[in-house]
């Protein structure tokens, strides 16, 4: 890459004003031009192609100008303060070349300083452009405390990678206010690797479809909701009958409900995630009390005829070929046991999987055979395929038939980490996703994949019997977002959306890491 006259006119015309800012240290456009070398991979970089060019002919300093000229374009008019969040490759240290032609200030930012200390130091500079991986502009855009940081400043994001998600953009540009501009990395490794996880995915997809013939999205809608006004009435029910929310006209505290109702401490978060559901749906009335937080006021007081009633119509649709019997009574008689469970006269059982899951499990447990498969085939290294299969209930057979198909994979199944890394990690979650997620993260070498069973629409029958710490409204988003927060830079999922089979409210994310 060359040098142009223009460039070194930019770089005098900066004089003793900062042109690249790293590690709190600035360095001058004059200081550039005299060799100053500023620290760190990126700086240096930079400092040694400014040296470079000015020895360079006027024929290629010319072909360098258009180049520059192109970024410079891009980059728009100043003031201009480029945080490059990128290692030294060519095309940073071309975006930063373009910065000073442009008469802007380099800020060289590390990109594997944790996304906190990145946002703090985009505020702290006053970034008006930034440029990032694609991978990294999801995981900040994603972040918890993005709010915390004034990027009022902002006005131009150009990431680089593969061709990205719209949901990822639409993120982006919500959670940034900046424009965005999408610079392709043909051939990478990662779209390489995008590319494999996509058709794997879209294979998967196909050899479950047998698992959804004879069921109709009107049938799993219905039962979806007879099932979750049954749950409601029931977890209201068995309030009332410890003594609170009889009353449409009395409101009262979630502190003076817990007392009254005499709920043992360790039941009374299990009691929080009640008074939720319940208000969120419409069977009591939750509003603002001050000081003493929500004040909840009931409803009529249900008789245990109306309650049985109301599980009637879930049992009749849920019979019409979703599943069997036995699981859906496991709720009904969980829920006759609340009253004795919240007293303390009665311990906690082992959670159980939500019902929908045994509804969506031929379906979703070929998927992931598929995809063991297909990533078993595809696997070229020295070492045998280190497969790690964290199935919660220990029935999930589609892994090891999927691994002993012929041809025989050679792959290494395990059941329990070993604390090494491994190439593929298929779980159930059983938790929330900001603290689940990064655990199984963690567990994956380099390219590896994550195979995730989890909700992706709210299963309000693991108030009953399941784990409730993982119940949220929107699950989908809240498992998405975690997984790019934890470092997958492409997450997909299946059953696609308006597939019958996604309607159960449960889903296979399959992720990657670099």
């Amino acid at each position: 890459m060359a040098s142009t006259p223009a460039l070194v006119s930019a770089l005098r015309e900066l004089g003793d004003r900062p042109a690249v800012v790293a590690d709190g240290r600035a360095i001058s456009g004059i200081g550039l031009l005299l060799g100053v070398s500023p620290p760190g991979g990126l700086p240096r970089a930079l400092a040694e192609r400014v040296a470079e060019h000015a020895a360079l002919p006027p024929s290629t300093a010319r072909a360098a100008e258009e180049r520059l000229r192109h970024w410079a374009g891009v980059l728009g008019p100043p003031p201009i303060r480029h945080t490059v969040l990128h290692p030294a490759t060519d095309l940073a240290v071309e975006l930063a070349l373009a910065t000073l032609l442009a008469g802007g200030t380099v800020h060289c930012a590390d990109p594997e300083l944790r996304p906190e200390d990145q946002l703090s130091a985009l505020a702290a500079n006053g970034t008006t452009h930034l440029s990032l991986p694609s991978a990294l502009l999801w995981r900040l855009s994603r972040q918890p405390g993005l709010t915390d940081h004034d990027l009022g400043d902002l006005r131009l994001v150009l990431h680089v990678g593969p061709e990205p998600r719209q949901d990822d953009v639409y993120a982006a540009v919500d959670a940034l206010g900046a424009v965005l501009a999408h610079v392709r990395a043909p051939d990478s490794q990662a779209e390489a690797a995008d590319r494999r996880l996509r058709t794997d995915t879209e294979a998967a997809t196909a050899a479950a479809w047998k698992h959804s013939i004879g069921l109709t999205a009107e049938q799993i809608t219905g039962f979806g909701a007879h099932l979750d006004r049954a749950v409601l009435t029931a977890l209201l029910h068995a309030l009332q009958q410890a003594g609170v929310l009889t009353d449409p006209q009395h409101g009262c505290s979630e502190a003076e409900l817990l007392a009254t109702a005499q709920v043992t401490p360790a039941q009374r978060p299990r009691v929080g995630r009640w008074l939720d559901a319940l208000a969120r749906h419409g069977l009591v009335t939750r509003r603002d009390g001050g000081a003493q937080g929500p004040v909840y006021s009931g409803a009529p007081e249900l008789s245990s005829a109306e309650v049985r009633d109301a599980w009637r119509p879930a049992t009749e649709a849920w019979a019409d070929g979703l599943g069997t019997g036995a699981v859906l009574d496991r709720v009904r008689r969980g829920a006759l046991r609340l009253p004795k469970l919240l007293s303390g006269e009665e311990a906690p059982r082992a959670a159980a999987a939500p019902v929908r899951w045994t509804a969506a499990r031929g379906y979703l447990g070929t998927a992931l055979g598929a995809l063991v498969r297909a990533t078993g085939e595809a696997h070229r290294g020295p070492q045998p395929l280190r497969v790690l299969e964290l199935d919660r209930d220990g029935a999930e057979t589609a892994i090891t038939r999927a691994l002993a198909a012929r041809p025989r994979q050679n792959a290494d199944h395990h059941l329990a980490p070993d604390g090494g890394r491994y190439d593929v990690v298929v779980a159930t979650a059983v938790g929330s996703p900001a603290e689940e997620v990064p655990a199984l993260v963690g567990l994956l070498a380099p390219g590896g994949r994550l195979l995730l069973l989890a909700p992706v629409t709210e299963q309000l029958d693991l108030l009953i019997t399941g784990d409730p710490r993982g119940l949220t409204a929107h699950p989908a988003d809240d498992w998405r977002a975690a997984l790019t927060a934890a470092g997958c830079p492409t997450v997909l999922s299946l059953p696609e959306d308006g597939h019958p089979m996604g309607l159960l409210g449960q889903g296979l994310f399959v992720a990657r890491v670099d």
